[in-house]
C-alpha cells in the first residue's frame, strides 16, 4: 500500500508543479504532510530536511536581501557609483551584468537579485525601456556568477550539505569555496560575452 501512495504522491506533485495548482511551496507542503500522516515519513525524518544548516543559510540570505532591498539603502550607491552615466540600455546591461555576476561569486544571488530588481525595474521604466529586456539579462548574469563558488547559487549549498550527510562513501569530505571556480569562471566569461 505504501508504494501506491508514494506513487500518487509523486503524480500529484508532477502534475501541480506543471498545471500551478497549488504553487511549488503548497505543493511540497501537502506531499510531506500526506507521506508524514500515512506513516511513510516518521516526525523525525520530515523535521530532519528543515534541520538541514543550508536551508537556514538560504533562509537568512534571503531575508537579509530583503531587508536591505525594502530599506533602499543600495540605492544611492547603485546610482552614484555603479550605474553612473549610464543613460542607454548597452551600457546599463553590460554594467549590471558583470557587477552581478561578479557580486556572485562572493554572494548568493538569490538575495542579490531580489535587491536589484527593484532598481533595474525603475532605471527601466525611468529611461523607456521595457523591464523584461534587463531582467533575464539580471537573472543570466546571477546564475552565471553562482557558478564560481560554493556559496554562490543555493544549489551548490544544499549539494554540499547532502554530501556532508552521505553514508554511501566512507571518504566524508566537504566542497571548498572555490572548488567550483574552475569551469565556473570560463562558463561566467563565455556566457557574459554571448
Amino acid at each position: 500500500m505504501e508504494q501506491y501512495i508514494v506513487y500518487t504522491v509523486i503524480i500529484f506533485i508532477i502534475l501541480s508543479l506543471y498545471f500551478n495548482w497549488f504553487g511549488a511551496s503548497f505543493t511540497f507542503v501537502l506531499a510531506v504532510l500526506t507521506l508524514g500522516i500515512s506513516g511513510i515519513l516518521q516526525p523525525k525524518e520530515i523535521l530532519s530536511g528543515f534541520a538541514n544548516e543550508q536551508i537556514v543559510v538560504i533562509i537568512v540570505l534571503l531575508l537579509i536581501g530583503d531587508i536591505i532591498r525594502s530599506k533602499g539603502i543600495l540605492n544611492n550607491f547603485f546610482e552614484k557609483w555603479v550605474f553612473r552615466g549610464a543613460s542607454n540600455y548597452r551600457g546599463f546591461k553590460a554594467r549590471m551584468m558583470f557587477m552581478i555576476a561578479g557580486s556572485s561569486a562572493f554572494l548568493n544571488n538569490t538575495p542579490l537579485v531580489a535587491v536589484m530588481m527593484p532598481y533595474v525595474n525603475t532605471w527601466s521604466k525611468k529611461h523607456g525601456i521595457s523591464t523584461s529586456k534587463l531582467l533575464i539579462p539580471l537573472s543570466f548574469a546571477a546564475i552565471l556568477g553562482g557558478t564560481i563558488s560554493l556559496i554562490g547559487t543555493s544549489t551548490n549549498l544544499i549539494v554540499n550539505g547532502m554530501l556532508e550527510d552521505q553514508i554511501v562513501f566512507d571518504e566524508q569530505y566537504t566542497l571548498e569555496i572555490y572548488d567550483f571556480a574552475w569551469v565556473g569562471i570560463p562558463m561566467s566569461i563565455i556566457g557574459l560575452g554571448y
